[in-house]
């Protein structure tokens, strides 16, 4: 019997290393703005949260929540955060779709 036929007799154990690239279009929906302007916006965002220098900021905000979180969720300063074509539990105030995704694995 080789060692690939005998039964495993203690755990295993493997450190692998994944990394995940994404391209993310995001869009941000008059909801997300609240009826304020993108200026007023983004002294709220500052005063309330952290500094931000511009919208690209929240881009960039957004698509790291949705690549690290998904859809579904809630974030500060974005609201629901979902997929482009999620309507519940209601339609999202910022949404995402995930352009390209490659994968790559690496056993350490």
């Amino acid at each position: 019997m080789t060692d690939a036929q005998r039964p495993a007799e203690a755990s295993m154990k493997k450190t692998i290393k994944v990394t995940i690239e994404k391209v993310i279009e995001i869009e941000l929906t008059p909801a997300m703005f609240g009826g304020m302007t993108e200026a007023e916006y983004i002294a709220q965002f500052k005063q309330g949260l952290w500094h931000i220098d511009g919208l690209d900021d929240i881009y960039t905000y957004a698509a790291r929540m949705a690549a690290h979180h998904g859809g579904g969720i809630a974030h500060d300063g974005l609201g629901l955060l979902s997929a482009h074509y999620s309507t519940h539990p209601r339609v999202p105030d910022v949404k995402f779709r995930i352009v390209d995704e490659f994968t790559e694995e690496e056993i350490q």
